[in-house]
């Protein structure tokens, strides 16, 4: 996934004869100054014949043209050649191209050049486009075509029409199409098949978000606003594929490219997202303070990585630095301090910001707007789901650590990890009271087990799994509290706690809601009984009835 302006493609030599060769091979699309002969010119060994040059120019081009258009990207013209032809072709074998099947991987050459987003080298394609919509037909040779992938070393995926959504055969006889069918169901599990329908799906699955981001940043329409008239238009669709949500893309792949310890690609990716605003005179939004909180999220042994710092030079630091405005001052020295790895000092959390508080609806509908909040899966996806997330993207491969120095760098940069992909994205965060924050959560985590003590000796002779042991602990143990929380809240947010009488109405209507589960004994408990201990019993609830039957045996 380095190269751009180039794509797999797929030849067949003597494709009407009775048996065709497939020829992996790689066209090129090279912008081109030279508009002399044709904004598409093809150079190179293999022949494209009149009507495919003709097909390639009057449907794929302006494709291509319509989406770079609504990107706000200039029109090019191009130098296209087929290289790397193989043992085949040098043996004598006839390269000519005169169907359609070359459609798809040109275009996937041309979008590439156009917008400069690299493509997947390990994925070949075949396919028609059809028409300026953007729609991929089927096309011959599929069971020849599958074996030249097979043969060919670092070839992981083919990409082909979708043969299920294309019953026309139009452009393949039922023998051809039931050959393709075969060839496709016997090499099911040796390869990856792709179907797809349109230029969309393929470039969703040819173009990486790194890739896109990247993309988007050197070609300039990394936070380009589409206006979309029709959702449902292939080009639209595209456009806002490579468009839409490339700020998260640009943070998502330089903590992937860190945690991976590839220093060189973040510090690119930082380069280029640092031209793009100095280019369009602007300064990124908490920028400094983003890239301060990854960088302090790190594991130790990456943040002591001897070529990690400065992870931009002090001019661009500079230059970006000269379109900031007034309100973006302090978040500039947060950004020196970030790329030179300087004054990871100090936190202050931001308070938590909970929806507003409902009036009063009625007893039972306050019943049942606890119940909803507090459900299995509400809590999962508000609290479980997203801790759970930021614990599996995180990569570290210390399972051990040397001295409680070392395991409390280490818990901290975790819970920083932790915090940056689940916490508020307002606030400053500071090292130090973030250690205290992670010292005191890995008490908790294992306050039945020894606390610290007991998960230092984990991480230091790694017994049951060492740090990786200590992560999950910790991850279980925000995911249990950050629950607690939201009932609580929850609590407050619709009942005062104060109000006694609310609150005995509310236990009553509960019994009511949920009493047939529980034994007739508890059913008689009064109202006033439980509304003693009303959180208690609604927040069991939420996590099983059986343990709230327990607690009502307890009152």
């Amino acid at each position: 996934m380095t190269l751009i302006g180039r794509s797999k493609i797929i030849l067949i030599s003597d494709e009407t004869g009775d048996n065709p060769v497939g020829i992996l091979s790689e066209v090129v699309m090279l912008p081109s100054s030279d508009d002399r002969e044709g904004r598409l010119v093809f150079k190179g060994p293999v022949n494209f014949k009149e009507r495919s040059k003709h097909h390639l120019t009057s449907v794929v081009l302006p494709l291509v043209d319509r989406i770079t258009d609504t990107l706000g990207l200039p029109r090019r013209s191009y130098e296209a050649s087929v290289v790397n032809l193989g043992a085949a072709a040098s043996s004598g074998v006839g390269m000519e191209i005169g169907g359609f099947s070359a459609d798809l991987p040109v275009f996937l050459a041309l979008i590439s050049s156009a917008c400069q987003i690299a493509l997947r080298e390990d994925i070949a394609s075949t396919g028609h486009i059809a028409s300026l919509d953007g729609d991929i037909a089927s096309v011959r040779g599929i069971p020849a075509k599958l074996d030249a992938v097979l043969g060919s070393s670092g070839i992981t995926g083919i990409l082909i029409p979708d043969l299920e959504k294309d019953r026309s055969l139009k452009l393949m006889t039922p023998v051809e199409y039931h050959a393709a069918k075969e060839s496709l169901l016997a090499h099911r599990g040796e390869i990856t098949i792709y179907p797809v329908n349109d230029v969309h799906d393929a470039l969703k699955i040819f173009m990486t978000d790194e890739s896109i981001v990247i993309g988007s940043l050197l070609s300039g329409f990394f936070d380009k606003e589409i206006t979309v008239t029709n959702a449902q238009d292939v080009v639209n669709k595209t456009a806002v594929l490579l468009s839409d949500g490339n700020e998260q893309r640009f943070w998502a792949a330089l903590e992937h490219f860190l945690l991976n310890r590839d220093i060189e690609k973040a510090k690119l990716l930082l380069q280029a997202y640092t031209h793009f605003f100095i280019q369009n005179e602007r300064y990124p939004e908490n920028f400094g303070e983003g890239l301060f909180r990854l960088v302090l999220s790190l594991p130790p042994l990456t943040r002591r990585m001897d070529d990690l710092f400065p992870l931009l030079s002090m001019d661009l630091c500079i230059k970006l630095a000269q379109h900031a405005k007034g309100s973006d001052h302090n978040d500039v020295r947060r950004l020196y301090k970030a790329t030179f790895g300087e004054g990871l000092e100090g936190y202050s959390r931001p308070p938590e910001e909970g929806p507003p508080s409902p009036a009063l609806e009625g007893e039972r509908e306050i019943l049942e707007r606890i119940l909803s909040e507090i459900s299995d899966e509400n809590l999962a996806d508000k609290i479980g789901h997203p801790v759970d997330r930021a614990r599996a993207s995180y990569i570290t491969d210390a399972v051990t650590v040397k001295d409680g120095f070392e395991f409390n760098e280490a818990v901290t940069a975790f819970y920083g990890h932790i915090f940056r992909h689940t916490g508020s994205p307002t606030g400053q965060m500071e090292k130090t009271a973030l250690a205290s924050e992670a010292i005191d959560l890995v008490e908790r985590a294992f306050e039945r087990k020894g606390g610290y003590k007991s998960a230092l000796s984990e991480g230091k002779h790694g017994i049951h799994g060492g740090m990786r042991l200590v992560f999950d602990a910790m991850t279980e143990r925000l995911k249990l509290e950050g629950k607690e929380k939201h009932i609580t809240r929850v609590f407050k947010e619709v009942i005062d706690p104060l109000d006694w009488d609310a609150k005995v109405k509310l236990m009553k209507i509960f019994m009511e809601r949920i009493g047939p589960e529980f034994p007739a004994d508890l059913q008689a408990l009064p109202p006033e009984q439980l509304a003693s201990h009303w959180d208690e019993v609604i927040g069991s609830f939420a996590e099983s009835v059986s343990k709230v039957k327990a607690l009502l045996r307890r009152l």
